[in-house]
């Protein structure tokens, strides 16, 4: 039974890859998803820059010169043996993280989101060059082909299936997860025909590929959008 870790902002995909893990392999996720300023939390903000912490239960004031660092201070005896970052493209990620923060009455923010979602990402993306046990998952691919997604985290980590997979090969439908509505053909199509960037408009577009990161796009294959 390998041993777990998954991360990612909020909005971003975490329980859907969750419930595929768990429906399809033997595994233990070690996160503790209790404390929101634990650094096996999630949602867990390890950038240096804490100033673009949205909501005051993920404050925290640590700082990581190193992926070795940040394991150390996980505080458990089990070793992890895989962590997998998920992500969104910045658009759809955007919007939905815009919502959301509405749902939950955070408070507002003197910066632009996008600008978390640099600093989440560059740091994991130079963790992931520091150890292999770090995997990036695309939330789009994730829905648009799962199997082959889950086939290549098999793979890489040596995840065993559970028995009845084992017969019956991988479940690739789900369409129920906590926090999310029913996902359905229309949801599917929402992201894979970018019907995203219509809600958003051109400024929001501009807004956002006037501050994201190129390289983080580059490093995480998403094209930057046009006006539309």
């Amino acid at each position: 039974m390998k041993r777990i870790l998954h991360y990612g902002l909020q909005r971003s995909g975490t329980n859907v890859l969750e419930t595929y893990l768990k429906q399809n392999f033997k595994i233990e996720l070690l996160n503790n998803n209790l404390e929101r300023a634990n650094t096996l939390h999630k949602h867990f903000r390890l950038y240096e820059d804490k100033q673009y912490i949205p909501e005051i239960q993920f404050a925290n004031d640590l700082t990581f010169n190193s992926f070795a660092e940040y394991e150390k201070s996980f505080k458990i005896e089990k070793k992890v043996e895989a962590i997998l970052v998920i992500s969104k493209d910045p658009y759809s990620w955007y919007l939905s993280y815009l919502n959301w923060a509405k749902k939950c009455s955070w408070p507002k923010v003197n910066y632009h989101y996008i600008e978390e979602y640099n600093r989440f990402h560059e740091k994991w993306i130079a963790f992931g060059k520091e150890d292999h046990r770090i995997s990036f998952v695309r939330y789009i691919d994730l829905i648009e082909n799962p199997k082959q997604v889950l086939t290549q985290l098999k793979s890489k980590h040596q995840l065993s299936l559970k028995f009845f997979k084992q017969i019956f090969g991988i479940n690739n439908n789900i369409s129920k997860v906590s926090e999310s509505d029913t996902f359905t053909k229309s949801n599917l199509k929402f992201y894979t025909q970018k019907e995203y960037l219509n809600k958003l408009g051109n400024i929001e577009i501009m807004a956002i590929n006037n501050l994201i990161n190129p390289s983080i796009m580059a490093e995480l294959g998403y094209p930057m959008e046009s006006i539309v």
